[in-house]
């Protein structure tokens, strides 16, 4: 019988060791042949775990499907959303940092901050109904304490890949903390400058890669600093929703 190291089952279906543990957790997957180990039937099982998951569906669900041998049934992201919202108007700082916590854990990075954290970030930005300030910084405090947590855990880990993550611009103050949580799921040691000043931030150790996240622009000093980067060989890229070139933009944030 083949068997694969968790790196390699992390490698090959996106999954981050925190979701496999929790789902082996929830009994959602069978037990491992031996430590660190997984079965092609295991492999098989994760696949089908990651597609209901990107559902937006809880492990609850997905569990009392495989009980009922019926499909799942949820109410998907929407519901999700719903949740992190009754904790930002409701719950206690604990209960909410756990709700974070907890789905951090249950999704893939990619689908924890494409599908629900960035969309609920954008409505709550948006919303102009009383009480949307307080909820707002609730919800960037958070983000900001999961990036933290989930930054360290990655630290320590000797397997992780480092990379620095410098923000070139942004349009809000959580957006460079949802993609430092988003690449640390995806197996990276993320260290995050948060402060878009214009200039070239001054690294204070070596990274394998290097992201220079553009949320809002990128101006001529930036742009020129990042071309000498590649042009050198650098494990330098841009990312973000934004990447054209600017002298300012009136609606970005100087730091995040």
């Amino acid at each position: 019988m083949q068997l694969h190291t968790t790196d390699t089952i992390c490698a090959l279906t996106g999954a981050h060791p925190a979701n496999l543990k929790r789902w082996m957790r929830q009994g959602l997957l069978t037990a491992q042949p031996a430590p660190e180990s997984w079965s092609d039937a295991q492999l098989s099982e994760i696949y089908v775990l990651m597609s209901l998951t990107a559902t937006g569906a809880t492990l609850e669900e997905i569990w009392q499907s495989q009980q009922a041998v019926t499909a799942v049934k949820t109410q998907g992201w929407a519901a999700r959303k719903g949740d992190m919202l009754w904790q930002l108007e409701f719950g206690t700082p604990l209960s909410l940092t756990r709700q974070m916590r907890t789905m951090s854990s249950n999704y893939s990075g990619d689908d924890f901050i494409i599908n629900l954290l960035r969309p609920l970030s954008a409505w709550l930005h948006a919303d102009r109904r009383q009480g949307a300030a307080r909820r707002l910084n609730r919800f960037e405090q958070t983000v900001q304490q999961q990036a933290d947590r989930v930054m360290r855990a990655a630290a320590r880990d000797v397997s992780s890949v480092p990379l620095f993550l410098e923000a070139v611009s942004v349009m809000d103050n959580t957006e460079i903390w949802l993609e430092a949580i988003r690449l640390t799921a995806m197996g990276f040691n993320v260290v995050v400058d948060s402060h878009a000043s214009g200039k070239p931030a001054q690294k204070t150790r070596y990274h394998e890669h290097h992201i220079m996240w553009c949320g809002a622009g990128i101006n001529q000093a930036m742009q020129d600093y990042f071309d000498q980067e590649s042009y050198a060989g650098h494990p330098v890229m841009l990312s973000g929703p934004d990447r054209n070139l600017l002298f300012s933009h009136p609606s970005a944030s100087s730091a995040a």
